[in-house]
Protein backbone atom coordinates (compact mmCIF):
# COMPACT_ATOMS: atom_id res chain seq x y z
CA UNK A 1 0.00 0.00 0.00
CA UNK A 2 1.42 3.39 -0.99
CA UNK A 3 2.21 5.70 1.89
CA UNK A 4 0.78 9.21 1.71
CA UNK A 5 3.39 11.92 2.16
CA UNK A 6 1.02 13.92 4.36
CA UNK A 7 0.77 11.14 6.97
CA UNK A 8 4.52 10.88 7.61
CA UNK A 9 5.79 12.02 11.00
CA UNK A 10 9.26 13.55 11.24
CA UNK A 11 10.81 10.21 12.22
CA UNK A 12 8.92 8.38 9.45
CA UNK A 13 10.14 10.97 6.95
CA UNK A 14 13.76 10.54 8.05
CA UNK A 15 13.38 6.77 7.63
CA UNK A 16 11.95 7.25 4.11
CA UNK A 17 14.86 9.51 3.18
CA UNK A 18 17.25 6.82 4.35
CA UNK A 19 15.43 4.24 2.22
CA UNK A 20 15.71 6.62 -0.76
CA UNK A 21 19.50 6.60 -0.42
CA UNK A 22 19.86 10.01 1.26
CA UNK A 23 22.28 9.78 4.18
CA UNK A 24 20.97 12.16 6.86
CA UNK A 25 23.49 12.98 9.57
CA UNK A 26 22.39 13.30 13.18
CA UNK A 27 22.93 17.08 12.98
CA UNK A 28 20.70 17.28 9.88
CA UNK A 29 18.07 15.04 11.50
CA UNK A 30 18.00 17.38 14.51
CA UNK A 31 17.22 20.30 12.17
CA UNK A 32 14.22 18.33 10.86
CA UNK A 33 13.00 17.74 14.44
CA UNK A 34 13.61 21.27 15.74
CA UNK A 35 11.80 22.84 12.77
CA UNK A 36 8.91 20.34 12.81
CA UNK A 37 9.62 19.15 9.25
CA UNK A 38 7.21 16.25 8.58
CA UNK A 39 5.20 15.04 5.60
CA UNK A 40 2.58 17.74 6.07
CA UNK A 41 5.29 20.43 6.07
CA UNK A 42 6.70 19.15 2.77
CA UNK A 43 3.18 18.93 1.32
CA UNK A 44 2.77 22.64 2.06
CA UNK A 45 6.03 23.31 0.21
CA UNK A 46 9.60 24.04 1.32
CA UNK A 47 11.49 26.94 -0.23
CA UNK A 48 14.99 26.52 -1.68
CA UNK A 49 16.39 28.37 1.33
CA UNK A 50 14.68 25.97 3.71
CA UNK A 51 16.07 22.93 1.87
CA UNK A 52 19.57 24.41 1.74
CA UNK A 53 19.35 25.01 5.52
CA UNK A 54 18.37 21.37 6.14
CA UNK A 55 21.23 20.05 3.97
CA UNK A 56 23.74 22.83 4.36
CA UNK A 57 26.79 22.55 2.11
CA UNK A 58 25.64 19.52 0.09
CA UNK A 59 24.16 20.20 -3.36
CA UNK A 60 23.92 16.46 -3.91
CA UNK A 61 21.64 15.92 -0.90
CA UNK A 62 19.52 18.94 -1.84
CA UNK A 63 19.06 17.58 -5.37
CA UNK A 64 18.23 14.09 -4.07
CA UNK A 65 15.76 15.57 -1.61
CA UNK A 66 13.98 17.51 -4.38
CA UNK A 67 13.77 14.32 -6.44
CA UNK A 68 12.39 12.40 -3.44
CA UNK A 69 9.67 15.03 -2.86
CA UNK A 70 8.75 15.07 -6.56
CA UNK A 71 8.37 11.27 -6.61
CA UNK A 72 6.26 11.28 -3.42
CA UNK A 73 3.96 13.96 -4.88
CA UNK A 74 3.45 12.24 -8.26
CA UNK A 75 -0.22 12.33 -9.31
CA UNK A 76 -1.88 9.17 -10.61
CA UNK A 77 -4.17 9.90 -13.62
CA UNK A 78 -7.47 7.95 -13.85
CA UNK A 79 -10.17 7.83 -16.47
CA UNK A 80 -13.69 8.70 -15.36
CA UNK A 81 -16.81 7.17 -16.92
CA UNK A 82 -20.20 8.85 -17.08
CA UNK A 83 -22.43 7.61 -14.28
CA UNK A 84 -26.24 7.67 -14.42
CA UNK A 85 -27.72 10.55 -12.39
CA UNK A 86 -29.70 8.26 -10.08
CA UNK A 87 -26.63 6.18 -9.31
CA UNK A 88 -24.58 9.31 -8.54
CA UNK A 89 -27.33 10.61 -6.28
CA UNK A 90 -27.48 7.34 -4.37
CA UNK A 91 -23.70 7.19 -3.92
CA UNK A 92 -23.52 10.79 -2.75
CA UNK A 93 -26.21 10.18 -0.14
CA UNK A 94 -24.39 7.10 1.12
CA UNK A 95 -21.07 8.97 1.38
CA UNK A 96 -22.68 11.86 3.24
CA UNK A 97 -24.23 9.47 5.75
CA UNK A 98 -20.90 7.69 6.20
CA UNK A 99 -18.92 10.86 6.83
CA UNK A 100 -21.32 13.13 8.67
CA UNK A 101 -23.07 10.69 11.00
CA UNK A 102 -22.53 11.33 14.68
CA UNK A 103 -21.59 8.98 17.48
CA UNK A 104 -24.47 7.86 19.69
CA UNK A 105 -24.43 9.49 23.13
CA UNK A 106 -24.15 6.07 24.75
CA UNK A 107 -21.22 4.83 22.63
CA UNK A 108 -20.16 1.42 23.95
CA UNK A 109 -16.58 0.16 23.85
CA UNK A 110 -16.59 -2.81 21.42
CA UNK A 111 -15.13 -6.23 22.25
CA UNK A 112 -11.45 -6.73 21.39
CA UNK A 113 -9.72 -9.77 19.82
CA UNK A 114 -9.80 -12.73 22.17
CA UNK A 115 -6.15 -12.63 23.33
CA UNK A 116 -6.23 -8.86 23.84
CA UNK A 117 -9.59 -9.04 25.63
CA UNK A 118 -8.13 -11.65 27.97
CA UNK A 119 -5.31 -9.27 28.89
CA UNK A 120 -7.79 -6.47 29.55
CA UNK A 121 -9.98 -8.74 31.65
CA UNK A 122 -6.89 -9.64 33.69
CA UNK A 123 -6.13 -5.91 34.10
CA UNK A 124 -2.75 -6.18 32.38
CA UNK A 125 -1.10 -2.79 31.58
CA UNK A 126 -1.64 -3.01 27.82
CA UNK A 127 -0.82 0.69 27.43
CA UNK A 128 2.85 -0.15 28.06
CA UNK A 129 2.98 -2.42 25.00
CA UNK A 130 2.98 -0.48 21.71
CA UNK A 131 1.58 -3.54 19.89
CA UNK A 132 -1.40 -3.88 22.26
CA UNK A 133 -1.94 -0.14 22.29
CA UNK A 134 -2.12 0.02 18.50
CA UNK A 135 -4.58 -2.87 18.42
CA UNK A 136 -6.86 -1.10 20.92
CA UNK A 137 -6.78 2.08 18.81
CA UNK A 138 -7.50 0.11 15.65
CA UNK A 139 -10.59 -1.54 17.17
CA UNK A 140 -11.88 1.81 18.47
CA UNK A 141 -11.28 3.39 15.05
CA UNK A 142 -13.22 0.63 13.28
CA UNK A 143 -16.13 1.08 15.69
CA UNK A 144 -16.16 4.86 15.23
CA UNK A 145 -16.08 4.88 11.42
CA UNK A 146 -19.40 3.08 11.39
CA UNK A 147 -20.83 6.43 12.49
CA UNK A 148 -18.44 9.08 11.10
CA UNK A 149 -15.10 9.54 9.33
CA UNK A 150 -14.73 13.05 10.80
CA UNK A 151 -15.31 12.88 14.57
CA UNK A 152 -15.39 16.14 16.48
CA UNK A 153 -12.97 16.75 19.32
CA UNK A 154 -15.82 16.09 21.78
CA UNK A 155 -16.40 12.68 20.17
CA UNK A 156 -12.72 11.72 20.44
CA UNK A 157 -12.90 12.67 24.11
CA UNK A 158 -16.15 10.72 24.51
CA UNK A 159 -14.56 7.50 23.25
CA UNK A 160 -11.30 7.98 25.16
CA UNK A 161 -13.22 8.58 28.39
CA UNK A 162 -15.43 5.55 27.76
CA UNK A 163 -12.30 3.39 27.38
CA UNK A 164 -10.85 4.62 30.69
CA UNK A 165 -14.17 4.21 32.51
CA UNK A 166 -14.41 0.59 31.38
CA UNK A 167 -10.71 -0.17 31.89
CA UNK A 168 -9.46 2.31 34.54
CA UNK A 169 -6.02 0.63 34.74
CA UNK A 170 -5.31 2.03 31.24
CA UNK A 171 -5.43 5.57 32.64
CA UNK A 172 -2.48 7.92 32.02
CA UNK A 173 -0.47 8.63 35.15
CA UNK A 174 -0.36 12.35 34.36
CA UNK A 175 -2.91 14.91 33.18
CA UNK A 176 -6.58 14.12 32.66
CA UNK A 177 -5.97 10.38 32.36
CA UNK A 178 -6.97 9.91 28.71
CA UNK A 179 -4.81 12.41 26.79
CA UNK A 180 -2.58 9.82 25.06
CA UNK A 181 -5.60 7.77 23.94
CA UNK A 182 -7.34 10.92 22.69
CA UNK A 183 -4.29 11.94 20.60
CA UNK A 184 -3.68 8.41 19.29
CA UNK A 185 -7.26 8.20 18.02
CA UNK A 186 -6.95 11.54 16.23
CA UNK A 187 -3.72 10.44 14.56
CA UNK A 188 -5.26 7.14 13.48
CA UNK A 189 -8.15 8.93 11.77
CA UNK A 190 -5.79 11.41 10.13
CA UNK A 191 -3.59 8.62 8.77
CA UNK A 192 -6.53 6.58 7.47
CA UNK A 193 -8.33 9.53 5.84
CA UNK A 194 -5.35 11.03 4.05
CA UNK A 195 -5.05 8.50 1.17
CA UNK A 196 -8.82 8.50 0.56
CA UNK A 197 -9.57 12.14 -0.20
CA UNK A 198 -8.17 14.66 -2.68
CA UNK A 199 -5.88 17.30 -1.16
CA UNK A 200 -8.40 20.13 -1.74
CA UNK A 201 -11.04 18.22 0.19
CA UNK A 202 -8.60 17.48 3.00
CA UNK A 203 -7.82 21.19 3.29
CA UNK A 204 -11.53 22.07 3.35
CA UNK A 205 -12.12 19.50 6.08
CA UNK A 206 -9.22 20.86 8.12
CA UNK A 207 -10.58 24.37 7.82
CA UNK A 208 -14.03 23.15 8.84
CA UNK A 209 -12.74 21.35 11.92
CA UNK A 210 -10.28 24.06 12.92
CA UNK A 211 -6.94 22.42 12.14
CA UNK A 212 -4.52 25.31 11.79
CA UNK A 213 -0.81 24.92 12.23
CA UNK A 214 1.05 27.96 13.51
CA UNK A 215 4.78 28.05 12.88
CA UNK A 216 7.06 30.03 15.14
CA UNK A 217 9.66 32.30 13.65
CA UNK A 218 13.32 31.75 14.44
CA UNK A 219 13.96 32.15 18.14
CA UNK A 220 15.20 35.46 19.41
CA UNK A 221 17.10 35.70 22.72
CA UNK A 222 13.90 36.93 24.38
CA UNK A 223 12.18 33.67 23.38
CA UNK A 224 14.38 31.83 25.87
CA UNK A 225 12.45 33.45 28.72
CA UNK A 226 9.48 31.83 30.40
CA UNK A 227 6.32 33.89 30.26
CA UNK A 228 5.65 35.49 33.63
CA UNK A 229 2.60 37.69 33.95
CA UNK A 230 1.67 40.19 36.60
CA UNK A 231 3.72 42.36 38.90
CA UNK A 232 5.73 40.77 41.69
CA UNK A 233 4.83 42.35 45.02
CA UNK A 234 7.72 43.23 47.33
CA UNK A 235 6.29 43.77 50.81
CA UNK A 236 8.28 45.25 53.68
CA UNK A 237 11.48 45.82 51.69
CA UNK A 238 12.92 48.71 49.72
CA UNK A 239 16.19 49.40 47.90
CA UNK A 240 17.93 50.40 51.15
CA UNK A 241 16.87 47.34 53.17
CA UNK A 242 17.68 44.98 50.28
CA UNK A 243 21.15 46.51 50.04
CA UNK A 244 21.65 45.74 53.74
CA UNK A 245 20.62 42.11 53.24
CA UNK A 246 22.90 41.80 50.21
CA UNK A 247 25.88 43.15 52.19
CA UNK A 248 25.18 40.59 54.93
CA UNK A 249 25.10 37.82 52.31
CA UNK A 250 28.47 38.90 50.90
CA UNK A 251 30.00 38.88 54.39
CA UNK A 252 28.72 35.32 54.94
CA UNK A 253 29.94 34.21 51.50
CA UNK A 254 33.48 35.39 52.35
CA UNK A 255 33.58 33.12 55.41
CA UNK A 256 34.95 29.58 55.33
CA UNK A 257 31.85 28.41 57.21
CA UNK A 258 28.86 30.69 56.52
CA UNK A 259 26.03 30.82 59.05
CA UNK A 260 23.32 28.86 57.23
CA UNK A 261 20.51 30.40 59.30
CA UNK A 262 21.60 33.93 58.38
CA UNK A 263 21.98 32.97 54.70
CA UNK A 264 18.53 31.38 54.49
CA UNK A 265 16.93 34.33 56.29
CA UNK A 266 18.52 37.00 54.06
CA UNK A 267 17.89 35.02 50.86
CA UNK A 268 14.24 34.67 51.86
CA UNK A 269 13.94 38.40 52.64
CA UNK A 270 15.38 39.35 49.25
CA UNK A 271 13.52 36.63 47.31
CA UNK A 272 10.62 38.70 45.92
CA UNK A 273 12.94 41.59 45.08
CA UNK A 274 15.31 39.18 43.28
CA UNK A 275 12.48 37.60 41.28
CA UNK A 276 11.41 41.04 40.09
CA UNK A 277 14.99 41.91 39.09
CA UNK A 278 15.24 38.72 37.02
CA UNK A 279 11.84 39.27 35.44
CA UNK A 280 12.84 42.82 34.50
CA UNK A 281 15.90 41.53 32.60
CA UNK A 282 18.82 41.71 35.00
CA UNK A 283 21.63 39.63 33.48
CA UNK A 284 22.72 36.27 34.87
CA UNK A 285 26.20 37.64 35.53
CA UNK A 286 24.87 40.61 37.56
CA UNK A 287 22.47 38.42 39.55
CA UNK A 288 25.31 36.06 40.50
CA UNK A 289 27.51 38.97 41.58
CA UNK A 290 24.75 40.44 43.73
CA UNK A 291 23.57 37.11 45.22
CA UNK A 292 26.69 34.88 45.36
CA UNK A 293 24.96 31.98 47.11
CA UNK A 294 23.26 31.23 43.77
CA UNK A 295 26.70 30.20 42.54
CA UNK A 296 26.41 26.80 44.26
CA UNK A 297 24.27 23.75 43.37
CA UNK A 298 22.70 23.77 46.83
CA UNK A 299 21.92 27.50 46.58
CA UNK A 300 20.17 26.98 43.23
CA UNK A 301 18.09 24.10 44.63
CA UNK A 302 17.14 26.17 47.68
CA UNK A 303 15.94 28.95 45.37
CA UNK A 304 13.69 26.53 43.45
CA UNK A 305 12.31 25.34 46.80
CA UNK A 306 11.43 28.96 47.60
CA UNK A 307 9.66 29.23 44.24
CA UNK A 308 7.84 25.87 44.48
CA UNK A 309 7.54 25.00 48.14
CA UNK A 310 7.12 21.37 49.21
CA UNK A 311 7.48 19.34 52.38
CA UNK A 312 10.37 17.48 50.67
CA UNK A 313 13.33 19.38 49.23
CA UNK A 314 14.01 19.37 45.49
CA UNK A 315 17.26 17.45 46.00
CA UNK A 316 15.49 14.71 47.94
CA UNK A 317 12.61 14.49 45.45
CA UNK A 318 15.13 14.19 42.64
CA UNK A 319 17.09 11.46 44.38
CA UNK A 320 14.08 9.39 45.49
CA UNK A 321 12.06 9.85 42.31
CA UNK A 322 14.84 9.03 39.89
CA UNK A 323 16.27 6.12 41.88
CA UNK A 324 12.95 4.30 41.49
CA UNK A 325 13.09 4.36 37.68
CA UNK A 326 16.83 3.74 37.11
CA UNK A 327 16.46 0.02 36.17
CA UNK A 328 13.67 0.75 33.65
CA UNK A 329 15.61 3.60 32.02
CA UNK A 330 18.70 1.44 31.58
CA UNK A 331 16.57 -1.37 30.18
CA UNK A 332 14.94 0.90 27.58
CA UNK A 333 18.20 2.39 26.27
CA UNK A 334 20.57 -0.58 26.47
CA UNK A 335 20.12 -1.64 22.84
CA UNK A 336 20.00 1.49 20.70
CA UNK A 337 21.91 4.21 22.58
CA UNK A 338 25.59 4.54 21.53
CA UNK A 339 26.55 5.74 25.01
CA UNK A 340 24.90 2.64 26.53
CA UNK A 341 27.64 0.49 24.98
CA UNK A 342 30.31 2.70 26.55
CA UNK A 343 28.56 2.41 29.91
CA UNK A 344 28.40 -1.38 29.59
CA UNK A 345 32.18 -1.46 29.08
CA UNK A 346 32.72 0.90 32.01
CA UNK A 347 30.42 -1.15 34.25
CA UNK A 348 32.45 -4.31 33.67
CA UNK A 349 35.51 -2.52 35.08
CA UNK A 350 33.79 -1.22 38.25
CA UNK A 351 33.72 -2.61 41.76
CA UNK A 352 30.38 -3.96 43.01
CA UNK A 353 29.98 -1.23 45.65
CA UNK A 354 30.24 1.48 42.98
CA UNK A 355 27.42 0.11 40.80
CA UNK A 356 24.35 1.80 42.41
CA UNK A 357 25.82 5.31 42.06
CA UNK A 358 27.11 4.64 38.55
CA UNK A 359 23.73 3.21 37.47
CA UNK A 360 22.05 6.39 38.74
CA UNK A 361 24.48 8.59 36.78
CA UNK A 362 24.17 6.45 33.68
CA UNK A 363 20.36 6.58 33.72
CA UNK A 364 20.46 10.39 34.00
CA UNK A 365 22.92 10.68 31.11
CA UNK A 366 21.03 8.22 28.91
CA UNK A 367 17.49 9.49 29.66
CA UNK A 368 17.38 11.90 26.64
CA UNK A 369 17.84 8.94 24.26
CA UNK A 370 14.39 7.66 25.26
CA UNK A 371 12.94 10.89 23.86
CA UNK A 372 15.27 10.80 20.82
CA UNK A 373 17.06 13.89 22.10
CA UNK A 374 20.83 14.39 22.03
CA UNK A 375 22.45 14.30 25.46
CA UNK A 376 25.55 15.92 23.91
CA UNK A 377 23.54 19.14 23.57
CA UNK A 378 23.05 19.18 27.34
CA UNK A 379 26.24 17.56 28.68
CA UNK A 380 29.59 18.30 27.05
CA UNK A 381 32.99 16.73 27.53
CA UNK A 382 35.73 19.17 28.46
CA UNK A 383 35.56 22.89 29.19
CA UNK A 384 34.59 25.06 26.23
CA UNK A 385 32.84 28.30 25.34
CA UNK A 386 29.12 27.52 25.30
CA UNK A 387 27.44 28.71 22.09
CA UNK A 388 23.91 28.46 23.49
CA UNK A 389 21.82 30.73 25.73
CA UNK A 390 20.54 27.64 27.56
CA UNK A 391 22.15 25.91 30.57
CA UNK A 392 24.82 23.33 29.69
CA UNK A 393 26.82 20.95 31.85
CA UNK A 394 30.52 20.71 31.09
CA UNK A 395 32.63 17.85 32.40
CA UNK A 396 36.25 18.53 33.27
CA UNK A 397 36.99 14.98 32.11
CA UNK A 398 36.94 14.22 28.36
CA UNK A 399 36.02 10.54 28.70
CA UNK A 400 32.42 9.28 29.04
CA UNK A 401 33.67 6.22 30.95
CA UNK A 402 34.97 8.47 33.71
CA UNK A 403 31.67 10.38 33.78
CA UNK A 404 29.80 7.09 34.33
CA UNK A 405 32.14 5.55 36.90
CA UNK A 406 33.24 8.53 39.04
CA UNK A 407 31.91 11.78 40.48
CA UNK A 408 33.92 14.02 38.18
CA UNK A 409 34.06 17.81 38.47
CA UNK A 410 31.37 19.63 36.44
CA UNK A 411 30.60 23.21 35.47
CA UNK A 412 27.18 24.67 34.69
CA UNK A 413 27.17 27.56 32.22
CA UNK A 414 24.50 29.81 30.73
CA UNK A 415 25.30 31.77 27.58
CA UNK A 416 29.02 31.51 28.31
CA UNK A 417 28.67 32.60 31.95
CA UNK A 418 29.81 30.10 34.59
CA UNK A 419 27.00 29.70 37.12
CA UNK A 420 28.41 27.07 39.45
CA UNK A 421 30.73 24.10 39.88
CA UNK A 422 29.88 20.73 41.38
CA UNK A 423 31.00 17.15 41.77
CA UNK A 424 29.34 14.43 39.71
CA UNK A 425 27.06 14.45 36.68
CA UNK A 426 24.06 14.03 38.98
CA UNK A 427 24.85 17.28 40.81
CA UNK A 428 25.43 19.04 37.48
CA UNK A 429 22.08 17.93 36.08
CA UNK A 430 20.03 19.00 39.09
CA UNK A 431 21.89 22.35 39.16
CA UNK A 432 21.29 22.93 35.43
CA UNK A 433 17.63 21.97 35.86
CA UNK A 434 17.35 24.51 38.71
CA UNK A 435 18.94 27.22 36.56
CA UNK A 436 15.94 27.12 34.19
CA UNK A 437 13.68 28.15 37.07
CA UNK A 438 16.02 30.49 38.91
CA UNK A 439 16.75 32.56 35.78
CA UNK A 440 13.29 32.18 34.29
CA UNK A 441 14.40 30.30 31.13
CA UNK A 442 12.17 28.27 28.81
CA UNK A 443 13.23 24.75 27.88
CA UNK A 444 15.10 24.51 24.54
CA UNK A 445 13.40 22.54 21.73
CA UNK A 446 16.24 20.00 21.61
CA UNK A 447 15.77 18.94 25.28
CA UNK A 448 12.16 19.92 25.93
CA UNK A 449 10.73 16.42 26.46
CA UNK A 450 13.54 15.27 28.77
CA UNK A 451 13.32 18.38 30.97
CA UNK A 452 9.51 18.28 31.01
CA UNK A 453 9.69 14.66 32.17
CA UNK A 454 12.12 15.56 34.96
CA UNK A 455 9.89 18.46 35.99
CA UNK A 456 6.63 16.51 36.26
CA UNK A 457 7.65 12.93 37.02
CA UNK A 458 10.72 13.50 39.22
CA UNK A 459 10.76 17.05 40.64
CA UNK A 460 6.93 17.11 40.93
CA UNK A 461 6.76 20.75 39.86
CA UNK A 462 3.49 21.98 38.39
CA UNK A 463 2.88 25.49 37.15
CA UNK A 464 -0.39 27.41 37.21
CA UNK A 465 -1.84 27.70 33.72
CA UNK A 466 0.71 25.27 32.26
CA UNK A 467 0.01 23.53 28.96
CA UNK A 468 -0.97 19.83 28.83
CA UNK A 469 2.01 17.49 28.75
CA UNK A 470 3.26 16.42 25.31
CA UNK A 471 1.88 13.00 24.45
CA UNK A 472 5.44 11.61 24.19
CA UNK A 473 6.18 12.63 27.78
CA UNK A 474 2.90 11.21 29.09
CA UNK A 475 3.58 7.88 27.40
CA UNK A 476 7.07 7.61 28.94
CA UNK A 477 5.66 8.50 32.36
CA UNK A 478 3.16 5.66 31.93
CA UNK A 479 6.00 3.26 31.10
CA UNK A 480 8.61 4.31 33.68
CA UNK A 481 6.64 5.46 36.73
Amino acid sequence: MAVSLQTLSTEDLLEKLKEAGIHVTEEEAQKFRENDVDGETIECGLTENMISYLFQGSFKKQAKFNKFVHEMKEVVTITLETVPAESYQQTSTTEINATSGRLPSGFAIPPFPRDLQAKLDNKEPCQKSSKDRHRIIRVLHEAMIEHTMYPTNAEYVQVAKALIVKYPFLKDLEGNGYHTWHQSLKRKFKAERAPLVHDDEVRKSKEKFGHKKVRLSEQSPAACRRSESGAIAVIGEDASSVEGHVNALHIQYSKVRPDTLVVKDRMQRTFAWRRREIRDGMTVEDILKKYPFLKTPSGLCDEVDRMHSSTVSLRQRFKDGFTSIVPKVLELVQRNAPLAKIYKEAREEMLAEDLPDSDFRAALILLPHIFKEKVESFIRLGECDADTPYPTIQLVETDWKMAFSKRVQVLVKVDGVEVCRGIGVEEGIIAAFSVYYVFNLAYPPYMKNTLTFLQHAIAKITEVGGKPLPITVTRIINILC
